[in-house]
């Protein structure tokens, strides 16, 4: 029953926010794993549905296809949109303000992005926000775009984030894939889920970066965001990169993640979990200031 209300969950908030039909998409409880393949059916890839969908610069959705990063049914581009916050732009960055600004910048050498868009998980194992919930988001110097608990849905799933695929177990075979090594977010699995898109961005090329402000009231738990990069131009008009948010163990260069986090108050390791090692470094700091 729960997961059968998620569902109808899901598909209500994506149909209403982006004013399509359900069966026009496929929903992010129904992700499989052929929906991380292309077997070369546009109408089989998984789509991203902003909730702001409609408002100048943001379609009402966009193809998730990574092939056309990587030859031989493999995904490269999983490494070319970095966090930038504090100076910082590899590591899992994590701010404990509840309102502030990080930036997205894109690295892909001789990627020119026409659209970015922001998947935004709070972790809420409850399934539902406390009484008032908000958060805001909106490029510096834009109008900020009010989110309420009915822009997201619960996602429990497997399958995680629409992040690419990859060679896993068999080099051999090319539609060998391994997508829970990129779940929804690096932290935890289970979240409340929205998609943002990006309001003004037209044209991205290497080296330019955006600033997006934010805001959260009454979060329940700390939030991960992750980024993608839409090419609007041809071949194959999608999204195909992304900020890589684990090392990829088949990956042999190893290269550095880079994610963004908000925290919750009481989260004094930022780690993303409030727990007996914040309890104990807060007493630590405390001896610390008392001798």
């Amino acid at each position: 029953m729960r997961s059968l209300t998620s569902l109808i969950m899901a598909i209500g908030m994506f149909t209403s926010a982006s004013g399509t039909y359900a069966s026009a998409y496929i929903p992010w409880d129904e992700l499989s794993e052929a929906s991380w393949i292309d077997f070369g059916d546009a109408t089989t890839w998984a789509g991203m549905y902003p909730v702001n969908g409609g408002r100048p610069g943001v379609a009402e959705s966009y193809q998730v296809a990574f092939s056309p990063a990587g030859g031989g049914n493999k995904a490269k581009g999983m490494n070319a949109i970095k966090f930038r916050h504090a100076g910082q732009t590899t590591g899992h960055i994590v701010s404990s303000d509840l309102a502030g600004a990080f930036e997205i910048v894109n690295t892909g050498k001789d990627n020119v992005f026409t659209d970015v868009l922001l998947l935004v998980a709070i972790n809420a194992g409850s399934e539902s926000f406390e009484d008032g919930f908000e958060m805001t988001l909106h490029p510096e110097g834009a109008e900020a775009f009010a989110f309420d608990p009915n822009h997201f849905g619960f996602y429990d799933n497997p399958f995680g984030r629409p992040s690419g695929y990859y060679f896993s177990t068999d080099p051999a075979d090319p539609h060998s894939t391994e997508p829970s090594g990129e779940p929804i977010a690096y932290a935890f699995d289970k979240a409340m889920v929205t998609v943002y898109g990006v309001e003004g961005v037209t044209s991205m090329p290497q080296g330019q970066s955006v600033k997006i402000d934010y805001r959260f009231s009454n979060l329940p738990g700390p939030v991960v965001f992750s980024a993608y990069g839409y090419i609007g131009t041809d071949p194959l008009p999608s999204i195909y990169h992304t900020n890589r948010a684990f090392v990829d163990a088949n990956d042999d260069k190893r290269k550095p993640v880079s994610t963004f986090a908000v925290t919750v108050p009481g989260d004094i390791n930022k780690d993303l979990r409030v727990d007996l090692a914040d309890l104990a470094e807060l007493a630590e700091n405390w001896m610390i200031g008392t001798e």
